[in-house]
């Protein structure tokens, strides 16, 4: 074959159709496009970000708007144009940082919206600002990035950023009130270990909580995960170097017999209910999760009770096969050797160990009475104070709500045997609206009268069994014990309590 000589050059990338195609880079959704400008808040040394969500009606259909804003060290002009090139960035190629690849701004915003312009300053008396414009470059032809202009603006810190998302044409948000709620729980996870260690951050003025997945920090009041066993730390060679980098491995236990009575709906708003897996964090801050490293173990319900978290550094980006886009991992086949074995090992015990407390708890249900006799009666009394104030706790763990209203059917009241070392043949336990009477197998009247108490009546089908009367009564005493608000009256109770039950043994035929 002849070559034709040819005087025709060709440019590296074709920009318009690399912009369309970087608007597809595939972020999953407006969090993670948003988590990308957190991380270069971080790196800049950022100790607040400030994220807004604005809502435009002045047109036809409302239009959504996005204000990302940092206290970090900020950019003067060249770095600031710098910063909105593909592929530009004073810190490419770092494995010291959240940072590496220069496409986090760039692609993150466009993949939201049409229109990202950048405001940076060194000192409050210098503002720059410049923009990228996707119609403009359709448009107008436009191959390099608008000369940064000073502007006069007066920043409120003493250096920063602001980035500002326009014509978001690729939000799924239908309102404002849903992107704060979505952003909340997305980047309250993401960024849980910042979070913890003092950066703030606010959607529309409201703080961003760090959210915990194992449900070991974070959890103010009520029951919690708890750590299983010490974590397992590897120290791994860190590729086409001589330095080494630790991975470490962490497992928690959710705790299943305090909320296995949740319902389905408050399972999944705590997100315990398809939860199940391992939480991938880069440099402290959550890029996946998902069901990695299980060395062949299959994914059951019994696993939404126990979770992982792996943490590892930059540097081992390409172990974990981290895409520029910081959402996602490809281990290498080196990682699932060295990972999984564990892994899988102490997936399997902790399945286990689920499987067998759902079996105790099957078998303490089975010795779980609820009373709806009291229940159905319980509206004809004024609600006790301790029961009306008393925030469900099990439910409130992530969130600014507080439940505190009673049902309409009455206060909840159910018997529990079990045994005790107690003197009490009964004791009292008050939750929000469900008060447990707990009777104590081991207590002689229990024994001897109590257990030998026919469930049905044994006459006309009018009769009703001498136990329900027993238990209305043990009902009456607990909920008039939950009327008493001052620790020093239920003391008294308490002391009543024991002596009435060592009178009742002497009394005993």
């Amino acid at each position: 074959m002849i070559p034709v000589k040819t005087s025709r050059t060709y440019a590296l990338v074709q920009l318009r159709a690399f912009v369309e195609a970087t608007r597809d880079s595939g972020y999953r959704n407006a969090a993670f496009a948003i988590a990308e400008l957190i991380d270069n808040a971080v790196e800049a040394g950022a100790e607040k970000v400030d994220i807004e969500i604005l809502q435009d009606t002045s047109g036809n259909s409302p239009d959504l708007s996005i204000v990302v804003t940092d206290d970090g060290s900020g950019m003067d002009r060249e770095v600031i144009a710098l910063s909105l090139q593909f592929g530009g960035s004073t810190r490419f190629g770092s494995r010291t940082g959240f940072g590496r690849f220069g496409m986090g701004l760039p692609n993150s915003a466009l993949s939201q919206a049409r229109r990202v312009e950048v405001v940076s300053w060194l000192d409050r008396s210098e503002v720059w600002k410049t923009y990228l414009d996707v119609d403009e470059v359709y448009r107008d032809n436009i191959t390099s990035i608008p000369k940064p202009k000073r502007i006069s603006y007066s920043p409120k810190t003493k250096t920063g950023t602001i980035v500002k998302l326009s014509k978001c044409d690729r939000l799924r948000y239908r309102s404002v009130e849903q992107a704060v709620e979505n952003l909340c729980k997305e980047i309250g996870r993401m960024f849980r270990h910042l979070l913890f260690s003092g950066l703030s951050i606010r959607v529309n003025q409201c703080a961003v909580c760090p959210i915990d997945p194992l449900f070991v920090r974070g959890i103010r009041k009520g029951p919690r995960g708890l750590v299983y066993g010490p974590p397992f730390e590897y120290q791994v060679r860190v590729p086409d170097s001589e330095q080494t980098s630790k991975i470490k491995v962490s497992f928690a236990e959710l705790p299943l017999r305090d909320w296995n009575t949740l319902s389905n709906q408050e399972k999944n708003w705590m997100g315990i209910a398809k939860g199940a897996g391992v939480s991938i964090l880069r440099g402290g801050r959550e890029i996946d999760h998902g069901w990695f490293f299980m060395d062949g173990k299959r994914k059951e319900n019994y696993d939404d009770w126990w979770r992982c978290e792996i943490n590892f550094a930059p540097e081992l980006d390409e172990m974990f096969g981290v895409t520029h886009t910081k959402q996602g991992i490809r281990p290498s086949d080196e990682l699932i050797s060295l990972l999984s074995p564990d892994i899988g090992r102490i997936a399997r015990e902790l399945n286990t160990r689920v499987r067998k407390e759902y079996a105790d708890i099957k078998i303490l249900e089975s010795k779980h009475t609820r009373l709806a006799g009291p229940q159905r009666r319980d509206y004809l009394l004024e609600p006790p104070t301790v029961a009306v104030n008393a925030p469900r706790s099990s439910i409130a763990l992530h969130s600014r709500r507080r439940i505190t209203s009673v049902p309409i059917g009455g206060l909840h009241y159910v018997i529990q045997e079990k045994k005790s070392d107690a003197a009490a043949f009964y004791d009292v336990l008050i939750n929000g609206r469900e008060i447990t009477i707990i009777l104590n197998e081991l207590h002689p009247f229990y024994e001897h009268i109590y257990k030998r108490m026919p469930e049905a009546a044994s006459g006309t089908s009018r009769e009703i069994p001498i136990i329900e009367n027993i238990r209305a009564l043990l009902a009456a005493a607990a909920r008039a014990e939950a009327t008493l608000e001052k620790p020093s009256h239920r003391e008294i109770i308490h002391q009543f309590r024991d002596s009435w039950s060592n009178a009742l043994v002497a009394f005993l035929p």
